[in-house]
């Protein structure tokens, strides 16, 4: 599923919609929760955010990441990723994850719905 993930980032990056919409109906198409889907893009939007401000703050990036040796392969990976966005937009998409998580626990919204539509407008 990370490497889902991954791909469904690029596409956002590049905004390419269709791209994106075919990985996330794809991992849906797998049986994977949307839940664990929203969950995991998430955190993957949040680590993007810590790229963001560990190069703004001139901080060690490895560190901030919490990163094994063995991970470090997956610094350039999210240094590329992150240059796709602005601080702002990776905050704002990070922002309209968690209302829409809450919305959808209260019953406002269709998590699948809402989560097409944060795609779609980071997307255009």
């Amino acid at each position: 599923m990370d490497s889902n993930i991954f791909d469904l980032t690029d596409n956002l990056g590049k905004k390419n919609i269709k791209n994106s919409l075919e990985i996330l109906n794809e991992l849906l198409y797998q049986k994977e929760p949307i839940q664990k889907i929203l969950i995991t893009l998430y955190n993957h939007f949040k680590k993007l955010y810590i790229v963001k401000l560990a190069e703004k703050y001139n901080k060690d990036l490895a560190f901030c990441m919490n990163l094994k040796p063995n991970q470090s392969f997956l610094l350039n990976k999210y240094r590329m990723q992150a240059k796709y966005f602005s601080e702002e937009e990776i905050r704002n998409i990070l922002d309209e994850m968690i209302k829409l998580d809450t919305n959808y626990k209260i019953g406002l919204i269709d998590v699948n719905i809402g989560l097409e539509v944060i795609l779609c407008r980071y997307c255009s």
